[in-house]
């Protein structure tokens, strides 16, 4: 075992102590693999590496503290996959970064601060509430260097475990697995501010068999991200498969699942026993973020037993941008339960149609809305259907608390193919029926 503080590692919360936790990282790689020790104590740091074989284990009341100073951190070209945002005002530097290793682990009941309030503003402009949304979001402070980015990065890795531990105060997406295989992620806390700008709680991007469990994400943006862009990686023929994700608990401002962003493939993923505290929509399947994308092609999703508070938007699955030609099919939702004030959006385009979806034992509340929307901002439609085919529901329930005057109609199909089984109710909203 390498113990931090044996290589010159100071916990006063002050001192910059990467040169010391690198080197027991580095020491313990060199003599075969092991676990490397960061014990009780607020330790300032800057980028640490992990190498293959190597285990840093944060003991009950450790802290790795991101340093202030961005000259403390990797620089973007430290590596070639390595990404940065000049649109969203974040960087290519990480705290915790491992490379192309393998069997390596980030583990304990300590906590992993990436110090936020170092590098974003410190409070939120203003902005008009709309439906949905309703704070401001802060970015980055200095607007030249920006913020650093990805606050734990396993890339094209092999063999990865992340356990145990509290992960807050990220300054971008929390912990992103990028094009790695063989993934377990579980009984993390993850932290982040509401309103701090892109600040994910899991991506997982061009990875296969991974797992996530029990996990609590509590973050300002999207709580966890299947995304399939593969443009940086060297072997550029990853896809996003075989992944797991159950027993977690989410709390976001944006999404709690958001699939898609890229221009690959994601495939075969079982989402399970999730409950959903707060968030904008509950699920997004989008195949083509931005223009100009083709998209990405999602297909043979599993959704089981969800359940939602007072969401906004419980299901969208929709092509997204006009240029996506990707397909989205095959996704199959059984059980979902809860109340939301927003309706399901269902939309392709003429280049390509979502197809051969399937919901089941499905319980909607709607309303009321906790938020004062303007009028024009407040949907009208609860099931909107435009361009999609082969859509069957059984066993769905809708069930209406909301007396919004802007309500018009429970559902609208336009060139769509929609079966409700029998065992379907859908009534019309009370504006509605209370004038038949």
């Amino acid at each position: 075992m390498h113990v931090i503080t044996n290589f010159g590692a100071v916990a006063d919360g002050k001192t910059v102590n990467t040169l010391a936790i690198q080197a027991a990282v580095d020491a313990c790689s060199a003599a075969g693999g092991g676990m490397v020790l960061v014990p009780p104590g607020t330790f300032v740091t800057g980028t640490v590496w992990l190498r293959s074989g190597v285990e840093l284990h944060l003991e009950k009341g450790a802290v790795l503290l991101g340093s202030p100073n961005l000259d403390d951190y990797n620089a973007d070209d430290a590596f070639p996959q390595n990404m940065r945002s000049e649109r969203e005002q974040w960087n290519g530097a990480h705290l915790i970064l491992a490379v192309e290793v393998h069997d390596v682990a980030l583990t304990g009941s300590g906590c992993i601060d990436g110090n936020g309030p170092a590098f974003f503003e410190p409070e939120a402009p203003p902005i008009e509430p709309r439906f949905g949304w309703s704070q401001g979001i802060r970015h980055a402070k200095d607007k030249e260097r920006l913020r650093p980015g990805q606050m734990v990065m396993f890339c094209e890795c092999t063999g990865v475990r992340v356990s145990g531990l509290t992960l807050r105060n990220a300054c971008c997406w929390t912990c992103l697995f990028y094009g790695c295989e063989d993934v377990i992620a579980t009984g993390l806390q993850i932290n982040n501010p509401p309103d701090a700008a892109n600040t994910d709680g899991i991506d997982i991007d061009c990875c296969r068999q991974v797992v996530v469990s029990d996990c609590l994400v509590c973050t300002g943006d999207d709580a966890i991200t299947l995304r399939a862009n593969p443009v940086r990686l060297k072997d550029k023929m990853r896809v996003c498969e075989d992944v797991v994700i159950t027993n977690c608990v989410l709390d976001t401002s944006i999404c709690a699942f958001r699939i898609g962003v890229g221009s690959g493939v994601i495939r075969h993923a079982a989402i399970s026993n999730i409950v959903i505290r707060r968030a904008t929509t509950v699920f997004l399947l989008q195949s083509a973020y931005r223009e100009p994308s083709t998209g990405v092609a999602i297909s043979d999703l599993a959704i089981a037993n969800i359940q939602a508070h007072l969401v906004a938007f419980p299901f969208r699955i929709v092509s997204g941008a006009p240029s996506a030609t990707a397909q989205i099919e095959n996704i199959r939702v059984n059980g979902f339960y809860g109340s939301c004030y927003g309706g399901c959006d269902f939309a392709g385009s003429a280049l390509t149609r979502p197809r051969h979806l399937r919901f089941s034992h499905v319980d909607l509340t709607v309303g009321p809305c906790p938020l004062d929307p303007a009028p024009a901002a407040y949907p009208d439609t609860f099931l909107r259907f435009r361009q999609v085919d082969d859509v069957r529901f059984d066993h769905f329930q809708v069930t209406w608390r909301d007396q919004h005057p802007a309500w018009r109609q429970a559902m609208s199909i336009e060139d769509a193919t929609v079966i409700l089984e029998d065992t379907c109710d859908v009534p019309e909203p009370p504006s509605v029926a209370s004038k038949a």
